[in-house]
């Protein structure tokens, strides 16, 4: 009686998610229930990752302000005040992290910059910032702006970028050598450099390195066949919902996207092989990728990224790109 359950609900599964249009539906709709509750500005349950979220992204509209090429004096006002409102909320709950020194350094560029420019800093307004940024001030400037020079960025550019990612290919053959963890730290550690809306970071990568767990994570992804017994390491790339708002659902996955490319490069930096592998699976499999691998609810799975040490000889796949006058569209 159980077998014909099991293999009953197999074929509904089945036919539902793979032979119909009402399955792609329900994963939408998984999408936006999870979106409308972890959220900020949507979700009820305003959770610490909402408020650093909405932090961060009124800091930055200040950081980026103060980057322009012509500051406006006296620019924000109501949003730093609010900025302040919240941030003093915040510390009354968690104390003075990182992210509130940042928002301090940040604030206090904005008054010396409308100090320089010859504003009447006495008022309510710029002593409300003064208090503000008078306590617990950080040493190391880690908010506002610094200045680069065009030398700088082509030092850094100094080397043969080309090469360099015309030398990247997806590897499914991965050499018996102990994978180089820390190597791998290093490039996950790289790839936090990535851009991202409003400099929110929602990102999270998954390390799954015993055979056993990395055997667990791959049974829900179809495109490993014939190589998973070569794969030393798995990566579940992920973004948080409770780091995005209103309009941003496609956001996370952008985010999510951008970050899981840099972790490619930046491993095959490192000289560790990689295969992005998709996680195109119905609502029902992620879920229970999430309880399997202990990833949050509040995650969305964006790919996992299989990957082992370099052999000294192996095969890939040529994977012949499109000519660029059917990509680039000058308009």
């Amino acid at each position: 009686m159980n077998n014909f359950k099991e293999r009953f609900k197999n074929k509904v599964y089945a036919f539902l998610f793979w032979q119909t249009s009402f399955g792609e539906y329900l994963n939408k709709m998984y999408d936006l229930s999870l979106f409308f509750k972890y959220s900020f500005k949507l979700s009820k349950t305003n959770s610490k990752q909402n408020k650093v979220a909405s932090l961060t992204k009124n800091y930055h509209i200040v950081e980026k302000g103060l980057a322009l090429p012509h500051t406006r004096t006296e620019f924000g006002q109501q949003k730093i005040i609010k900025l302040i409102q919240d941030a003093t909320l915040f510390i009354e709950e968690y104390g003075n992290e990182s992210l509130i020194l940042a928002i301090k350094n940040c604030l206090s560029e904005y008054y010396e910059f409308n100090k320089r420019s010859g504003v009447n800093l006495d008022t309510d307004y710029f002593r409300t910032i003064a208090i503000f940024i008078s306590t617990e001030f950080s040493e190391e400037k880690i908010g506002g702006t610094k200045t680069i020079t065009k030398e700088e960025i082509a030092n850094a550019t100094n080397f043969d970028f080309e090469n360099f990612i015309k030398a990247r290919s997806s590897i499914r053959d991965f050499d018996i050598s102990e994978l180089d963890v820390e190597k791998v730290e290093k490039a996950i550690d790289l790839a936090r450099f990535t851009p991202s809306v409003c400099n929110r970071q929602s990102w999270k990568a998954h390390l799954f390195t015993k055979k056993k767990d990395v055997l667990k994570v791959l049974a829900f992804q179809n495109g490993h066949g014939g190589f998973k017994e070569v794969i030393q390491g798995v990566i579940v790339v992920t973004t948080d919902i409770r780091m995005f708002t209103k309009l941003e659902t496609n956001q996370v996955f952008v985010d999510g996207g951008l970050f899981a490319m840099n972790v490619i490069n930046a491993l095959h930096f490192y000289g560790i092989g990689t295969c992005p592998l998709n996680t195109c699976m119905p609502f029902v499999d992620e879920k229970k990728l999430k309880r399997t691998a202990k990833i949050e609810e509040s995650e969305r799975v964006i790919m996992m990224i299989a990957i082992g040490s370099i052999k000294e000889v192996f095969k890939v796949a040529i994977s012949k790109r499109r000519d660029l006058n059917q990509i680039l569209i000058n308009h």
